[in-house]
């Protein structure tokens, strides 16, 4: 059995539970659009909206399941809180101190903390007001989350368009050379920013 007939055998359930709602078409058109997706996690979200919506699950409905079941399954939704990976950072800089501390934070957690880390020198004296550091810690952290979020979110989407990964792989390429100082922005005459390779430098011109 193919991609393409596990998708079939698992949407076909729709046309058993809503079988007025789920015509030759629009089952087509289901098949199309969530083609991408791994039959065996489609096959129980599916079974999972029958069993909770009265009327027939939309395409998104249907992508936001998978996407919970396969959150679940990856362990993807197993994120510390804010509150936890707070408490991380006070533990981690009371153990460690203002110089050493962030060698003993990674990812999300350490990313946030950066942003408030400054607050934790011993030469900022008294100013060190830890309401208003959580506060700003959560806030940052829970963005940082949300965006990797979408970010997942996104990579899936575009798992199987050839294109459009293309277009990515291309575009972070191109990220890498400007932050390598291989490339530059610089302003056209009618305003627009563009990305120019630098010029190579002359060797002969420095001796």
């Amino acid at each position: 059995m193919n991609n393409q007939q596990q998708i079939v055998k698992a949407l076909s359930m729709l046309q058993l539970a809503y079988s007025t709602d789920m015509s030759v078409e629009r089952m087509k058109l289901y098949v199309t659009m969530l083609g991408n997706i791994n039959p065996v996690t489609l096959e129980q979200a599916v079974a999972n909206l029958i069993n909770k919506c009265k009327f027939l699950p939309t395409i998104a409905e249907i992508r936001e399941e998978c996407t919970a079941l396969s959150a679940y399954v990856n362990m993807h939704d197993e994120v510390e809180t804010a509150q936890t990976a707070w408490e991380k950072v006070i533990k981690v800089a009371g153990t460690y101190g203002y110089d050493n501390g962030k060698e003993h934070l990674e990812g999300i957690t350490l990313q946030a903390a950066k942003t408030i880390w400054s607050s934790f020198d011993p030469r900022m004296g008294h100013e060190y007001n830890e309401a208003s550091c959580r506060a700003q810690f959560i806030k940052c952290y829970e963005q940082l989350i949300d965006r990797e979020k979408h970010r997942q979110r996104m990579a899936n989407a575009i798992k199987d368009n050839h294109l459009l990964l293309k277009a990515r792989e291309k575009a972070e390429h191109e990220k890498s050379l400007i932050s390598a100082g291989q490339k530059q922005i610089e302003m056209t005459s009618t305003g627009n920013l563009v990305e120019v390779a630098k010029d190579p430098v002359d060797g002969t011109e420095i001796i």
